[in-house]
């Protein structure tokens, strides 16, 4: 017997309730950090803050290259499939998510060292500063003068630089390793096309949280920091409404899932669990990759469900039992195609899928990160507002003495100075994310759903090509997701003790 759905779900909330450390602990973290600053200030007299931050930049840079080379071993000696692999797997998926994984590996390897010693460069070499002139010469040149302007110039001109820097990788991974392993169906025109809409689209957004943001910086006097803080959760909430309604259908098509067993199926586990669920779309992921994934987003009564077309099979996806007039036609049989393997999940598995994605909505995984990342946001602020009176921290970094730009204050100490607690809260949401993922797993399987969430979890294995072996460090610190292996032993644990 299968525990039921709403015991099951209170159960999951006792155990775990002490998961997420409480925004106090968090808070009382970060002001032991300010006052550990404020106290050691006069010990930071002579130290040069560049050299610092690049010496922890380094420190990272080698720890993290460490991590991939231990996984880069365990794909590199792992020729041949395990004993548990082969219950997963036939040898020619296997081999070739060796090889995707191998590549991918290599490229990120050469790609964290160009990206390290670019970021020696650009610091030791003084561009930030000199780009910062730069758009100060450009608009007074327009006859403008005034650091709100300067502040947009040079965010618009350093996104496009690093855009073009940048363009290179970005080609090669999609049109080389992507198109190799069959996972890009994007042509030339399509990337530069969606290329030109992203970057113009960040620039507008990073325009308009900054202007206000550095405004309110120097306006708000000491308690600046709650405005900022304010600013940002309201820009972020607002971004959270219209993106899926006006940004998201710039560059995807969102289309309604017709009447179907499988909305039937979905509306039906939704309403199992009081998910009030609104809309229910798939999304065109085929015309970019063949990469597959399903979210839910929205808030309190107002939830939709998304679907990437390619997580869906050809026996359950509803879009393909339509006409060119939207006609509903005989959904397929689900035989293969010339030979050809199936790709995709079917109804039952998808439904175990979303049950899934609906356990982090049940267990409060989507509110309790926001509230922390919130608080983390508001200490960060403050800590800014400690670490900004130091004239000497700009001028390490090849600004003039006295020079106390708010772009460029953000910009140093959010990127450089921050970087020791931007590790530590990424690797620690790494953890808290694996947490969540197997709370998620444990509610699917009290819903009934654990042996078709491990067959669908062994499709998209497969169907990605994702390499089924991971070092347990190197996942440990960089896998948001826990390893397959793991998850699956993991549900087979669940099974035996909710039945």
């Amino acid at each position: 017997a299968v525990v039921s759905t709403q015991s099951t779900g209170t159960s999951l909330r006792s155990n775990f309730a002490a998961v997420i450390p409480p925004p106090a602990v968090t808070m009382g973290i970060l002001c032991c950090v300010s006052d550990y600053l404020k106290t050691l200030g006069s010990s930071f007299d002579n130290v040069n803050y560049m050299y610092w931050s690049l010496a922890f930049v380094s420190a990272e840079f080698l720890f993290d290259t460490y991590l991939i080379w231990r996984q880069r071993r365990v794909v590199k000696e792992t020729e041949t499939r395990t004993e548990d692999v082969k219950k997963l797997m036939d040898e020619e998926t296997y081999l070739k998510a060796r090889s995707y994984s191998l590549e991918k590996i290599n490229f990120g390897i050469i790609h964290d060292c160009y990206s390290y010693f670019e970021t020696l460069g650009v610091s030791l070499l003084f561009i930030t500063p000199f780009l910062w002139d730069f758009a100060g010469k450009s608009i007074e040149y327009l006859g403008y003068s005034h650091e709100l302007i300067q502040s947009n110039v040079f965010l618009w001109q350093s996104s496009l630089i690093m855009a073009v820097i940048h363009l290179p990788w970005s080609l090669y991974r999609t049109f080389v390793i992507e198109e190799r392993h069959g996972f890009n169906k994007m042509t030339f025109g399509f990337y530069f096309k969606d290329t030109v809409k992203k970057i113009v689209l960040s620039n507008v957004i990073s325009s308009l949280i900054m202007t206000p943001l550095i405004y309110l910086i120097q306006w708000g006097g000491d308690y600046f920091f709650i405005y900022a803080w304010g600013l940002v959760f309201a820009f972020t909430m607002a971004v959270f409404f219209i993106y899926m309604d006006f940004i998201a259908p710039m560059f995807d098509t969102y289309t309604p899932v017709p009447d179907s067993p499988l909305k039937t199926a979905i509306e039906e586990l939704a309403s199992s669990i009081n998910f009030p669920l609104t809309k229910l779309y798939i999304v065109d992921g085929s015309k970019r990759s063949n990469h597959s994934n399903a979210f839910f987003y929205g808030f309190f009564k107002n939830k939709r469900i998304v679907l990437f077309d390619t997580l869906l099979d050809d026996t359950c996806n509803p879009l393909l039992g339509l006409d060119e007039n939207g006609n509903k036609k005989q959904f397929p049989s689900g035989e293969d195609d010339e030979g050809k393997k199936k790709k995709g999940c079917n109804q039952e598995e998808v439904v175990a899928v979303l049950g899934h994605e609906l356990g982090h909505w049940y267990l409060g995984h989507v509110y309790k990160p926001l509230m922390l990342n919130q608080v983390i946001i508001l200490g960060m602020f403050y800590l800014f507002g400690v670490l900004v009176k130091n004239e000497q921290m700009l001028a390490d970094f090849g600004f003039p003495h006295g020079s106390q730009p708010t772009l460029m204050s953000l910009t140093i100490i959010f990127q450089y100075m921050f970087g020791p607690l931007n590790k530590l809260f990424s690797i620690l949401s790494t953890q808290l994310t694996r947490r969540f993922e197997f709370q998620a797993d444990s509610f699917a399987v009290g819903l009934g759903k654990g042996p078709l969430l491990q067959s669908s979890l062994i499709k998209m294995v497969a169907d990605n090509l994702s390499f089924p072996l991971a070092d347990k460090v190197y996942s440990s610190f960089t896998y948001s997701h826990p390893p397959l292996l793991e998850r699956l032993a993991f549900i087979r644990d669940e099974i035996k003790k909710q039945a």
